[in-house]
Order: C-alpha cells, then sequence, then structure tokens
C-alpha cells in the first residue's frame, strides 16, 4: 500500500483500490495464518510443529511471489498507460493544429469574399472619403475666400 502512494506509480483509482484490497486482505490472512498455526503448534506434537513451520514459510514465499506479480503488473499497466498518454497527446496536436488550419483558410476566405462584396456594393472606403474630406475642406476654404472678397468690395463701394 504504500508503494502506491510513491511519485512512480499513476493516479489511477482503480489500481489503487485494487492495492489498498489486495493490502487488506493479505493482512487479514497473514494474521489469520499466525493465529491457526500459533494454536496448532500449542495442539500439535513435534513434527506437527515442523509441518506448521513449513506452511509458515512457503505462505511468506507465495506472498513475496504475489508481491512481485503485483509490481509487474503494475509496471505493465504504467508502460501501457504511458503509450495511450502518449498516442492522445499526439493525436490531440494533430487536431489542434488541423483547427487552426481550417480556421485560418476561413478566415481568409471571408475576408475574400467581404472584399469582392464591398467592391460590387461600391462602398467607401477610407482613402475615398479622406479624399472627399480634402476637396471638401479645399471648397470650403475657396467659399470663404470669395465671401471675403465679396465682403471687402462691398466695403469699398460704400466707402
Amino acid at each position: 500500500m504504500a508503494r502506491a502512494k510513491t511519485k512512480q506509480s499513476l493516479p489511477i483509482p482503480f489500481l489503487q483500490d485494487i492495492t489498498e484490497t489486495f493490502g487488506r486482505v493479505r493482512k487479514d490472512v497473514e494474521s489469520t495464518v499466525e493465529s491457526v498455526g500459533k494454536k496448532a503448534v500449542g495442539l500439535l506434537p513435534e513434527a506437527g510443529r515442523e509441518q506448521v513451520d513449513s506452511v509458515i514459510e512457503r505462505l511468506g514465499d507465495v506472498r513475496g511471489d504475489v508481491n512481485k506479480s503485483v509490481g509487474t503488473l503494475r509496471g505493465e499497466i504504467e508502460k501501457q498507460f504511458k503509450v495511450v498518454r502518449g498516442t492522445i497527446d499526439k493525436r490531440a496536436n494533430t487536431l489542434r493544429k488541423e483547427a487552426l488550419g481550417r480556421r485560418k483558410t476561413i478566415e481568409k476566405a471571408a475576408q475574400k469574399r467581404a472584399a469582392v462584396l464591398l467592391k460590387w456594393l461600391n462602398l467607401p472606403v477610407r482613402n475615398d472619403l479622406d479624399a472627399i474630406k480634402r476637396k471638401l475642406t479645399n471648397l470650403e476654404r475657396r467659399i470663404e475666400a470669395i465671401e471675403k472678397g465679396k465682403t471687402a468690395e462691398k466695403g469699398r463701394r460704400a466707402a
């Protein structure tokens, strides 16, 4: 159970649950076997005690084998998880790039279409508006000059 909390193990909830459950069951089995073994040692003659000790030793060997199998299984699951995560990351990057390319293509097409529509509508653009504004300013100056000239001419006539 301590290995499940290390940095090396993956944060896979079902794997942690399995590890915790296995740890609890293992402790229960060990404590039951030890208590039964202790009771049996008191009841059995010397030959029986040797058999019980042999069974307890074999239980230790089996426990080691199980721990090794669990470690191997955990390693294989972690490797498969890394492979799957890498595949998902690669696919996500590919889809992201494709989406970005499509968006740029759509934006260019929309800009071209908008330009064609504006041209078709014959709407003035900023340069056209600036040119009209300059012409209007020039016309206003000329009108002011003409009005000043007329005002000055009337003043001369009156004098």
